[in-house]
Formats: C-alpha cells, structure tokens, sequence
C-alpha cells in the first residue's frame, strides 16, 4: 500500500496512531488515510500531484496565523478552510515535524473535545 512514500506518510499516519482512540479508516479509497477519533475525523493524509496533504482540523485563529507564518500551511484542501488546514510537503517546501505533531495533536484534541462525555471517557480508558 505505501510502496512509495518519498515524504514519509507512514511516519505521520504511525504518529497519530499513538494517540488514544486513533483509528485509520479509508472512506475516500485506499489513498486517502482518514484518521479518527470516537468515529470522528481528525486528520486527512494523502498524496496528491507529487505532495504530501497532511490536514487537519484548527481553530479558525490559529489557522490564520500558521498559514501567515509558513508558506507550507495552507486553508484546508478539499475541506471546510475555516476549520481546517492542510501542512504540504514538497521536496522544496516543508516543516519541522515537531510543528506537524503538534498540529496533528491539536486537531485530535478538538475533535475529542466534542465527543460525549461517556465517549472520551471510553476512549481516555484504553
């Protein structure tokens, strides 16, 4: 499935699966990793043209001051862009992982944050 992977998708898809409750389903096809949460989507990861998509979810704040600070952060691709955004990797364009993890752990928060009282206990469990 990932035979090539020349921006390392499975590091990031690796990285989120050591969150709590994280699952990875594939609802768009086999190319389009969807990382979830209490059956809540927290992250898109995919290639697309050569790039590596990472996006996900962000206060609408603080996804306007990432995509002014890095040119690699842009409004969410194929999402709601005022929740969303989307972390491109490119030979020539990219970020420190730590930033992306950071990223990533935010999103996930959010969404577990919105999940029933009982659910993120559930998942807090594991």
């Amino acid at each position: 499935m990932l035979e090539k992977d020349p921006f390392n998708l499975k590091k990031r898809i690796d990285f989120c699966l050591t969150l709590k409750g994280a699952v990875e389903t594939f609802p768009f096809g086999e190319n389009f990793h969807v990382m979830r949460v209490g059956e809540k989507m927290f992250a898109l990861i995919h290639y697309k043209e050569g790039q590596l998509l990472v996006s996900a979810k962000c206060e609408p704040d603080k996804a306007e001051r990432l995509r002014e600070e890095y040119k690699a952060i842009i409004p969410g691709y194929l999402l709601n862009k005022t929740h969303w955004i989307s972390v491109v990797t490119t030979q020539d364009q990219q970020i420190d992982f730590e930033l992306e993890k950071a990223i990533l752990t935010n999103s996930y928060q959010l969404v577990l944050s919105k999940l029933s009282k009982k659910k993120q206990a559930e998942i807090r469990s594991f």
